[in-house]
């Protein structure tokens, strides 16, 4: 820090803290550790919050003071500091966002203490384990978990303001039988192919899951029941051309499609899941490697 502590105790802990430490004054800095943030240099002593940090995060800090003052013990808030939002600091290291875990205190003094810990590696770390939990492990589309928030808040939307929403749901045809005459990792590569095959159609703002074993559903967002259906044809012609060398022989395969579209003002994402479901029953009971639709 930029005074030299008087305890040598307290000198060597503050040496092997890694937490970022501010005294300040008021609003003003004091003095500053950097710990293991590389933008918190001595530069920064005597300067001002809001001319460091952005506004709103600035009044941030300053509400927790507040709070403080009016009798709190400690206040403890989590923030991210991102270099396009912190000109003041970029020259001084911050390269790349950062969020924090703050703990703030008052001292007997009557400044006001500041414990920064780092939590960048463990946000991190936790949205990977967020997005792995909701994805499927074989394909890499979203699992059956993530769907229905995303079709419910389509439907809804495109009820709200006169618009339009879709979903496809799409079974691979006789999937079982192919695991059966060339084995398990056929019927793997024949999903992770079709999967890559919908990757490759869909907007960016369609949500594709793998809906079971054998199914695979799109979130089409802004799409009308006729413009659904073409993509759906889309979509069969597409994986109908598909061929897959295997050590068994060639394997070619097909998707039988249904296509359900929010239609009426009662319309919810679990209704319009269902008719979605009951026309891709209808496709495949009337002979697989079609797409039915509703009758409009």
């Amino acid at each position: 820090m930029g005074q030299e502590p008087s305890n040598p105790r307290y000198a060597a802990l503050l040496q092997a803290c890694q937490d970022t430490i501010m005294i300040l004054d008021g609003e003003t800095v004091v003095t500053i550790h950097a710990g293991s943030s590389r933008w918190a240099g001595q530069e920064l002593e005597g300067r001002r919050l809001s001319e460091i940090l952005p506004v709103d995060l600035a009044e941030q800090f300053l509400s927790q003071l507040r709070q403080l003052t009016q009798g709190g013990k400690v206040a403890a808030f989590q923030f991210q500091l991102r270099p396009e939002h912190c000109p003041e600091l970029r020259p001084l290291g911050l390269t790349e966002p950062h969020w924090y875990s703050a703990r703030v205190t008052l001292t007997q003094e009557g400044e006001t203490l500041v414990l920064m810990q780092d939590i960048t590696e463990r946000k991190r770390l936790s949205r990977k384990l967020s997005t792995q939990a909701q994805r499927d492990p074989l394909t890499g589309a979203y699992n059956r978990r993530a769907l229905m928030p995303v079709l419910d808040m389509s439907v809804a939307q495109a009820l709200r303001y006169d618009g339009s929403s879709s979903v496809i749901l799409l079974e691979v045809d006789q999937l079982k039988a192919i695991n059966e005459q060339h084995g398990w990792d056929a019927g793997d590569q024949v999903l992770q192919h079709s999967v890559a095959t919908l990757h490759r159609l869909k907007r960016t703002s369609d949500f594709l899951v793998r809906y079971s074993d054998s199914q695979l559903a799109m979130v089409l967002g802004e799409t009308n029941h006729e413009q659904a259906l073409l993509a759906a044809e889309r979509i069969r012609d597409a994986i109908a051309e598909l061929e897959l060398p295997f050590a068994t022989g060639d394997i070619r395969w097909t998707v039988s499609i249904g296509v359900g579209s929010a239609l009426n003002p009662e319309d919810d994402g679990t209704q319009v899941l269902k008719r979605a479901y009951e026309n891709m029953l209808v496709a495949i009971h009337s002979g697989r490697n079609r797409v039915e639709g509703e009758a409009l």
